[in-house]
């Protein structure tokens, strides 16, 4: 009796697809870019580190009546100042959020579409 010999086969060479490789990438950068904006603006909420000054008022909001005696002090031009930074940096932290969950979906479009690609299906009749 003869047994016949089974070729052995060859260990699988690692392939690195370009495609895959930039989708990983692309996944990753958009992971970054979302965690970094959410931080910054934990930090900037949270009286951490302020936010960058994009509006300067030094002077207090007043309301001055016919008489020169009544005169109603409003917001300071710090509070509103404040206010204003944060509702600016939070638009544009917004905006980065944005871009890095686009910039994730994008990888992971290219991810899934090369894997989705591989998969052989095999029938056997019998």
């Amino acid at each position: 009796m003869l047994k016949k010999l089974k070729k052995q086969k060859k260990p699988k060479k690692l392939k690195l697809r370009v495609d895959v490789v930039v989708g990983y990438v692309l996944l990753l950068v958009g992971l970054i870019l979302i965690v970094l904006a959410v931080c910054w603006m934990y930090s900037a909420f949270s009286s951490g580190s302020a936010p960058i000054s994009v509006f300067r008022m030094e002077n207090r909001i007043s309301i001055v009546s016919g008489d020169e005696r009544a005169t109603i002090e409003g917001i300071s031009g710090e509070d509103l100042n404040r206010t204003v930074n944060l509702g600016l940096w939070s638009v544009v932290m917004f905006f980065l959020i944005s871009g890095g969950s686009r910039i994730a979906s994008l990888g992971v479009k290219m991810i899934r579409v090369k894997t989705i690609r591989e998969v052989k299906v095999e029938v056997k009749e019998g």
